[in-house]
């Protein structure tokens, strides 16, 4: 099976479950997988955005952007799950947020998430059960229900074994979607890429060098990210706190920057030491912002373990090239305004506004 498909192989019939009464089957529903549910179609919402976790683990473990597997991914459904494909409610195990987190605008809406200790590689070689479930969120906005990938409440109840959870970072999730679902926030990836993490160690790590450190090896990095305020830097915190789903939330909203600064909302995060959370309409927007700093961060730390001076542009330089792309975004009939194009000694045009 290719791993960098877009869809699961159980979801296509590529692959089939395990025979019943062999070792496997029996692991399988131990880690809530429920051969009575109906299967979920690879063409709808749910499993287009399956498919797409299973790109973005292979993806990510192929190319070395990972500590071992590890990470979480989420997703707003906007569709309804037929119900046959999810667990009855009342046989749904229910647990409840932390008592700082409520997410009343999620009631009764269904979000995709990885389940505890799953690997992300393994999210495209294995059935969805097994790594992925769908939460269900009550009235209150507190309780929640897991409506897949667990054995039932019964079973739960009456065999006393571990029950699977959602990730232990849904607290950020549910904040973050409920807060700004409106805002084009239906998917959140968070991964624990190695070279930003390893840059967050050096000198460059100080939260007033971290992005200017970066932006400046790729001329890019300023044009589509400086409008929203780069990278969000959230000094160290124990991962899975409310205080750390508050921060994130505040720094996606731009709120360190001064409200005439605000002109949208942050991409994507940088916990110090733990990885990224970036932020898109799906699955695949929200993991190329990561995959794109986590690219730049892996060919700054090689540039200067061969102490080789790559970073050629410097901030003078990006603010030309910021000049440079703005004039070339004005339509032909859009007259100059105040940006001209500085000329040099003998009069001809600096084309690219280089100094």
């Amino acid at each position: 099976m290719n791993g960098l498909t877009l869809a699961n192989p159980y979801l296509t019939h590529d692959l089939s479950p395990p025979p019943p009464q062999s070792y496997r089957y029996r692991q399988w529903c131990e880690r809530g997988y429920h051969p009575s549910l109906q299967p979920i179609s690879s063409d709808s919402e749910l499993g287009f955005l399956i498919g797409q976790m299973s790109w973005v683990g292979s993806h990510a473990h192929a190319h070395g952007y990972l500590w071992g597997s590890a990470g979480n991914v989420g997703a707003l459904l906007s569709e309804a799950v037929d119900p046959n494909c999810l667990l009855p409610r009342d046989e749904s195990p229910r647990y409840a947020l932390p008592p700082a987190i409520t997410v009343k605008r999620l009631a009764g809406q269904h979000v995709l998430l990885t389940k505890s200790g799953s690997r992300l590689d393994m999210i495209a070689l294995e059935h969805p059960a097994l790594n992925l479930t769908i939460v269900e969120v009550e009235d209150d906005g507190v309780h929640y229900r897991m409506r897949f990938g667990t054995p039932s409440a019964s079973v739960l109840d009456r065999t006393q074994m571990k029950p699977p959870k959602p990730t232990s970072e849904m607290f950020h999730y549910m904040l973050i979607l409920d807060q700004l679902e409106q805002d084009g926030f239906k998917a959140l990836v968070h991964l624990q890429p190695k070279f930003l993490n390893l840059i967050s160690r050096t000198e460059h790590g100080h939260p007033s060098r971290f992005y200017d450190f970066l932006k400046g090896y790729e001329p890019e990095t300023p044009i589509m990210y400086e409008k929203c305020g780069g990278i969000g830097f959230v000094q160290e915190r124990a991962p899975g706190i409310p205080e750390l789903s508050y921060e994130s939330l505040r720094l996606f909203k731009m709120e360190d920057f001064p409200p005439e600064r605000r002109n949208s909302m942050r991409h994507i995060l940088y916990w110090v030491g733990h990885g990224t959370f970036s932020r898109g309409t799906d699955i695949l927007d929200a993991y190329k912002h990561a995959e794109y700093f986590e690219a730049a961060a892996r060919m700054a730390w090689e540039a200067n373990q061969k102490l080789v001076n790559a970073q050629a542009y410097n901030e003078e330089i990006i603010n030309c090239i910021l000049r440079e792309f703005q004039l070339n975004q004005r339509s032909p009939q859009e007259p100059p305004g105040q940006v001209a194009l500085n000329r040099d000694s003998g009069g001809k045009e600096n084309l690219y506004n280089y100094p």
